[in-house]
């Protein structure tokens, strides 16, 4: 483990993480109050996943500590995320026209 370092403040990661669900909870909901807008299910689905890795990432670097990590850890564990992504989103086409 890296050296000592000061200690976040969860509570404030918490209250962001609360927002952003609500916010989630809010954009999930707008295609059907803001039908008439044109590509409201493309803009819904990029801020719902945007808002996802944002949440993914504040719980990876303060509630699994990988901010305070040397780098060559945080690489270690970042590998097999993305390559799973890499993988999903390879074989989507076979799921999807197979």
């Amino acid at each position: 483990m890296s050296e000592d370092h000061k200690h976040p403040n969860y509570i404030m990661i918490w209250v962001i993480l609360l927002l952003l669900t609500v916010l989630e909870v809010a954009v999930a909901y707008s295609p059907k109050y803001f039908s008439d807008v044109g590509g409201i299910i493309t803009i819904t689905i990029v801020l719902l996943i945007g808002m996802a890795l944002v949440k993914a990432g504040l719980v990876a670097a303060y509630f699994m500590h990988l901010k305070f990590e040397q780098k060559n850890f945080v690489m270690i564990v970042s590998f097999p995320l993305v390559l799973a992504c890499v993988l999903v989103i390879l074989l989507l086409p076979d799921v999807a026209f197979g």
